[in-house]
């Protein structure tokens, strides 16, 4: 069980952490409405647009949850050289983030546009490419990457997958030779495409549909003791969380496993974002001396208050304390 002293424990590390987030960054947009009829053009609804927000996405999100915690934060993603990158940036100058995007003149930034009526999604809209970095490209973006690492000596990096072409076998390999080489702790929420390219990081992340993608097999909650037990071995992973939705977590690191319940109830509005905020919180409790079921708790705690709000939003800390 978390306590208010262990939130504010946290809270105390995370005003001393620079923290680097790197990943595929974007926007979500949200457009809203009613749908009260049929078209007469074709059997779809009519949605009477009532707004539309935009906000950070992807691995902007969790810049703007370490942020949140009070983490001097920078986000290095890849876009396009477009208006929208423009737009992320001023969302993420708001929240005194800084950025420096890898913008390609190849490639749209990536933007996802749900539309929603009433609480439910009609219909998602990506306009992206998940074309991965090669050539000049990567070479330059390795460059940038190391050079920042190197002057800023971040104690903490992110890498936050989603398959859109930033995270490349290369990429990957010089950040987290470079982590090590540093002692900066690092956390990955992964994707399959690279799942196994992460050895030796801090903190492993999937889900379990992403887990059992890469096991290629369906996995129960049952399985997972021995599966991550082996993952850790072979990785050298130090700490392997695997989100399982309304059911809570499953974590594991060299002295026990365990599976962490929610310890509050709550009504699921929106899951978008929810793992942004739960690796920030295992990351941070971590790195703030919390054992494995703190941690958990902590984890299942701000995925929840995520999960109880529409749309990715990121985490309010004063309101967490107010659950308890």
């Amino acid at each position: 069980m978390i306590s208010s002293q262990d939130i504010e424990k946290v809270q105390q590390k995370a005003r001393q952490i620079k923290a680097l987030v790197i990943g595929d960054a974007m926007l979500d947009q949200y457009i809203y409405g009613t749908v009260d009829r049929i078209s007469p053009e074709a059997p779809v609804p009519v949605l009477s647009h009532q707004r539309t927000e935009i906000k950070a996405g992807g691995s902007a999100n969790v810049a703007l949850n370490l942020a949140a915690w009070g983490c001097k934060t920078t986000l290095i993603g890849l876009t396009g050289n477009d208006p929208n990158a423009n737009k992320l940036a001023s969302l993420l100058e708001e929240k005194h983030i800084r950025h420096h995007f890898v913008r390609s003149e190849s490639r749209p930034t990536t933007i996802k546009t749900r539309v929603v009526a009433s609480s439910h999604h009609l219909l998602r809209i990506d306009e992206e490419s998940v074309e991965y970095l090669s050539g000049t490209e990567e070479s330059l973006a390795i460059d940038h990457l190391l050079n920042f690492i190197r002057q800023e000596t971040p104690n903490l990096i992110v890498l936050e997958d989603y398959n859109k072409g930033f995270l490349s076998e290369k990429i990957i390999s010089a950040v987290i030779g470079i982590a090590h080489e540093l002692g900066v702790f690092t956390a990955v929420d992964p994707k399959d495409k690279n799942f196994f390219r992460y050895a030796g990081v801090n903190l492993f992340k999937p889900n379990l549909r992403e887990a059992g993608q890469a096991a290629h097999r369906h996995l129960k909650i049952e399985d997972l003791d021995i599966l991550c037990t082996d993952w850790r071995k072979t990785m050298k992973i130090n700490t392997i969380a695997v989100t399982l939705g309304g059911q809570g977590m499953y974590l594991q690191d060299e002295k026990s496993g365990n599976h962490m319940l929610p310890e509050r109830s709550i009504d699921v509005v929106d899951v978008c974002g929810a793992g942004d905020a739960v690796i920030c919180a295992l990351a941070l409790g971590m790195m703030s001396g919390l054992d494995l079921e703190q941690c958990g708790s902590l984890a299942n705690l701000t995925g929840a208050y995520v999960c109880s709000h529409s749309g990715v939003v990121a985490l309010d800390v004063a309101a967490i304390h107010d659950w308890l």
